[in-house]
């Protein structure tokens, strides 16, 4: 159990209630096949192939797993195959004038998200080869990436995806464990993710808001190991009232990167509306924000970020972002009567 700073309690207000009657279930930002253009379908395929093939190959082994096999598979798809085509995923759709902003979205966190951590964290293989910790991590990573894949193409993978709409509870462990140790690649060297969490109960409530837990996470994670001075990211995750959790992701900034948000931003808040980036596209903040303001069932992301919902700022040299999930209590989330 960690100790929380106080700087991390003065982020936002702890009185932030839910509007939603239901529990919020991860649904809705379903983009079907057919509308990407046949050579993006193509590669959403591959993608999908590539990604969730290595926690189909750990599953059956996770009990005497065969690391070199692991390796093995993991080395071919960070060999640059993957990464490429992710690259050029969205270019054909565009190309067509069907890219609408739900498909720049679902793009944005196919390219990035468990993928980014994924392919980084490959690399280091051959910094440590034979290293089962990495091996493992890799498999994590792929694992979030092909649920957050499913969660965003209903019909990529059906039956898999009718599985992660069934109730299946998640304690805070499926995140922390993850995180823990995480060492990905970053502009400078390897980054290294700690964790330091003080909350110990269940966070949610089926694999699809799993999920989109995990799109908030990776979109703050991916940022931070961009831009994280020192080569260390922090992810704090506490409780700040009865049943609201707060998570922060908090990582040292260079000078540059401190003028830049001072200078081309200012307001912080700005972040989170799109459009306002340093190399990137802007979408992943923004899709953040739309997902914590359906979690609360707010009006509208531009709310949940006036509110306090989610945010950023910087303290001295440290840069924070934070976002809020309501703990999961299968008794006080079920209908009354039932």
């Amino acid at each position: 159990m960690y100790e929380i700073p106080n700087t991390l309690h003065a982020l936002a207000p702890t009185a932030l209630p839910s509007r939603r009657s239901e529990r919020f279930d991860g649904t809705g930002y379903e983009v079907p096949l057919p509308r990407f253009a046949p050579a993006d379908r193509a590669i959403l395929g591959h993608l999908y192939q590539g990604v969730n093939g290595l926690p189909a190959l750990w599953h059956p082994m996770r009990q005497t797993p065969n690391y070199p096999a692991l390796e093995s598979y993991i080395r071919r798809i960070g060999s640059g195959g993957l990464l490429a085509e992710a690259g050029r995923l969205g270019e054909s759709t565009l190309a067509a004038g069907a890219a609408d902003p739900a498909i720049r979205k679902a793009v944005h966190d196919i390219r990035g998200g468990g993928l980014t951590v994924l392919l980084g964290t490959a690399d280091l293989l051959d910094l440590m080869p034979g290293n089962r910790g990495v091996v493992r991590k890799c498999v994590d990573a792929a694992r979030d990436h092909a649920k957050i894949m499913r969660n965003l193409l209903p019909d990529i993978d059906p039956v898999v995806r009718e599985a992660d709409e069934a109730t299946k509870a998640h304690g805070i462990d499926h995140f922390t464990s993850k995180w823990e140790g995480m060492a990905t690649r970053g502009p400078n060297g390897p980054v290294q993710v700690s964790v330091r969490s003080s909350f110990t109960g269940t966070i949610s409530a089926r694999c699809l808001e799993t999920s989109s837990i995990d799109r908030v996470v990776y979109n703050y994670v991916n940022n931070a190991v961009r831009f994280a001075a020192g080569g260390s990211v922090t992810l704090w995750v506490f409780p700040v009232t009865a049943g609201l959790t707060r998570w922060v992701v908090q990582n040292a900034i260079a000078p540059d990167q401190a003028t830049f948000l001072a200078e081309r931003v200012g307001d912080l808040k700005r972040l989170f509306a799109g459009g306002i980036t340093r190399g990137g596209t802007g979408v992943g903040l923004a899709n953040c924000a739309e997902i914590v303001a359906d979690c609360f069932g707010l009006s509208s992301p531009t709310d949940a970020v006036a509110r306090g919902y989610l945010g950023a700022t910087t303290k001295g040299a440290d840069y924070y972002t934070w976002f809020h999930w309501p703990a999961y209590s299968p008794d006080a989330d079920r209908p009354a009567g039932v």
